[in-house]
């Protein structure tokens, strides 16, 4: 549900270009080139001209397009539809609803709700009540002005119904909700109407062509200067837009669940009078057993005062059972005697006629093969979970594999930082420039490792086995799979040590790394963060990144941004995912040693760490290399192996400790 944020003062109507407000005028129209003050953007950052005009009449293809893109908005015109929009801003009103759709799909009310309030603003022909532009900037040769910033005011009650019927729609290649990506430094969780129209609107976000400013005006009142909120249907996740379509489901909305009869309540209790009833039973049952007792006591002593003699049964002969058994013990009574007397009358050959009979009884464990493969083990070869995988490798290839690298610092102290944007956080000693800058270089440098198939003499290296998602078919090192929090920063060291003048209402100061790390954690999805870095969020192979496998000891969002635990993990990690062998990739035969790896390089000197033998045994060089100015003192394994074993077998092993932090490298087979 939306929580409105409760309004301290009326809202404040900033100096217009918009003098005329009535029914049936615009605000602005058309296209006016693009925002000088967008510098990175998804999409065209093209903005609208200044235009307190009559609104146009919608005919032919903008007639048909807003009809598809738009249809409660045209759906609402009396006689001759008329809008404040232009072909060119209805087709780029298209592409940006077509963005959208994508990521809340899964419940049309939501779509429809998201796509209606861009219809609005961009085309309403009642434009002027609702829309004041605060900012435009001359077009070069010409007389006209590009509006590069607007206040758009919304009745509370309708953006909070727009917002509740996306509250829930989830959004399954992450795993969470839908909001995680359009609400900013904001979670789902923490996301209010407000911010979430705030973040459309947000100019830094990677997809607003300009600054919009959104009011919610609370029901029944009005902010003044002859504006009036705009309050139009907003549907409910649980209704159908059509009766050819369905609501949302049970898993993106509540309402849309069924409702679930509660069960029966326990029976009334039994009551004798004002006791309960199962009291009177169990005193009539202990008197009768005492009753009982008391009877079976009393015969037995009048019996046995009578003085009844007993006498015995006469004895019967053995039956034909008893007889045949007697007979069978003593015969095998007689067999196991002559055994015992020839086995220590004769011990030498008896032994060796048994070891021989024992000998050839095992000869079957030479062609014995024993089964360990769990696929093998739980599944039959023509089993339909076994065609269904075979199906799946065959069109979708292996099932990706993982390998991590665990950095902590336990002998580091944290630090706190006062940021701009996002207030007072305490970093753990993990995460400091030092630390990720060192983790960034080991990282380049696994990922340039190269092994080699001596079968082949192919070299191997890291972009022949990851997974690639971009790039499945020739990726190079830059499209492989790895998850780290370096990679929000692209794996890119110049932007890692960036920093930027930032202004947050009226404090000013510096955004750096720090202040991009934070909100990335919070929006892994983002393709611009709200710095004036104005970095990417996305990973250098072009996917996101996500808290939970970045950082250890991240628990999720009961923790929350403003705990700040996404900035105090107790490790970070480096995820590698690769894929099976499968013809196309890396397939060598036999196995496969690694070339002796470089470790640090000082002047002409290089430190081998150590190297792999064909055999796939870690061999150290028994050097004390350093590294990022960090001397290494005790080490277990090298930092990479690389051999094949039954098709793929790569190993990043063991642990490797340093002065100041230690990298512990989890030992994982793919």
């Amino acid at each position: 549900r939306a929580h409105p944020i409760p309004w301290l003062q009326p809202p404040q109507v900033a100096p217009s270009w918009t003098p005329t407000r009535s029914a049936g005028v615009c605000a602005f129209y058309g296209e006016c080139g693009y925002n000088p003050e967008v510098n990175t953007s998804l999409v065209a950052s093209k903005v609208p001209c200044v235009s307190n005009t009559a609104a146009r009449e919608a005919t032919g293809g903008l007639l048909t397009l807003l009809s598809s893109v738009c249809p409660d908005l045209v759906r609402g015109m009396a006689g001759a539809p008329r809008v404040c929009c232009s072909l060119a801003q209805a087709v780029a009103l298209q592409l940006s609803v077509a963005l959208s759709s994508a990521v809340l799909a899964r419940c049309p009310a939501c779509a429809r709700n998201f796509a209606n309030v861009y219809c609005h603003n961009i085309c309403s022909p009642d434009q002027s009540l609702f829309v004041n532009v605060t900012r435009a900037v001359p077009v070069e040769g010409t007389a006209q002005f590009a509006v590069v910033e607007y206040q758009c005011f919304y009745q509370q009650e309708f953006a909070d119904a727009a917002f509740a019927s996306c509250h829930g729609v989830r959004l399954p290649a992450t795993g969470g909700f839908a909001l995680d990506t359009m609400c900013g430094r904001y979670s789902a969780r923490l996301c209010t109407a407000q911010r979430w129209l705030d973040f459309q609107g947000d100019k830094n976000n990677g997809l607003a062509p300009l600054q919009i400013d959104f009011h919610l005006v609370p029901n029944g009142t009005s902010p003044g200067g002859g504006l009036e909120p705009l309050h139009v249907r907003a549907w409910s996740c649980g209704e159908a837009l059509s009766e050819q379509e369905q609501p949302c489901s049970c898993q993106d909305c509540a309402e849309s669940c069924p409702t679930i009869i509660p069960p029966a309540g326990p029976a009334p209790p039994f009551r004798i009078g004002a006791a309960r009833g199962s009291l009177g039973p169990r005193p009539l049952a202990l008197a009768l057993l005492a009753l009982l007792f008391l009877l079976t006591l009393c015969c037995r002593r009048c019996g046995s005062k009578r003085g009844i003699t007993l006498q015995a049964a006469p004895a019967r002969a053995p039956g034909c059972s008893a007889r045949w058994g007697d007979a069978g013990h003593r015969a095998l009574a007689r067999a196991f005697q002559r055994w015992g007397t020839l086995v220590a009358a004769h011990p030498l050959p008896v032994l060796a006629v048994a070891a021989v009979l024992v000998v050839g009884l095992s000869m079957g464990f030479r062609v014995l093969r024993l089964t360990t493969d769990p696929v093998e083990l739980w599944s039959a070869p023509g089993s339909r979970a076994r065609q269904e995988k075979a199906f799946y490798d065959l069109h979708f290839g292996p099932f990706l594999r993982t390998s991590q690298v665990i950095v902590t610092a336990p002998r580091r102290n944290g630090s706190s930082y006062a940021s701009v944007l996002f207030g007072a956080k305490n970093f753990s000693a993990v995460l400091s420039a030092e630390v990720l800058q060192a983790l960034l270089e080991l990282q380049q440098r696994l990922a340039a490792a190269t092994a080699q198939a001596p079968g082949t003499g192919r070299t191997v290296r890291l972009q022949d086995v990851c997974y690639a998602p971009l790039s499945p078919d020739s990726p190079a090192a830059a499209d492989c799979c790895i998850n780290s929090v370096t990679q929000y920063f692209q794996n890119n060291g110049s932007r890692l040590a960036m920093v930027a003048a930032q202004t947050n209402g009226e404090v000013t100061g510096t955004v750096d790394w720090r202040d991009h790390l934070i909100y990335c954690a919070n929006s892994p999805l983002s393709f611009k963060d709200i710095t004036a870095l104005e970095l990417s969020c996305m990973a250098e192979y072009g996917g996101p990144v996500f808290p939970y496998i970045a950082f250890g000891g991240y628990t999720g969002e009961q923790d929350g941004a403003r705990s700040g635990a996404v900035a105090s993990p107790r490790g970070i990690g480096v995820v590698w995912s690769v894929v099976g062998c499968h013809p196309g990739r890396w397939d060598p035969m036999g196995q496969v040693s690694l070339h002796p790896m470089e470790r640090h390089r000082t002047g002409s000197s290089r430190h081998l760490l150590g190297w792999v033998s064909s055999s796939g045994v870690v061999s150290p060089h028994g050097m004390s290399p350093t590294w990022g100015g960090c001397h290494l003192t005790q080490w277990d394994a090298t930092l990479l192996g690389v051999a094949c074993l039954d098709g793929c077998y790569i190993t990043l092993c063991d642990v490797t400790h340093w002065d100041g932090y230690h990298v512990t490298q989890c030992h994982t087979s793919w």
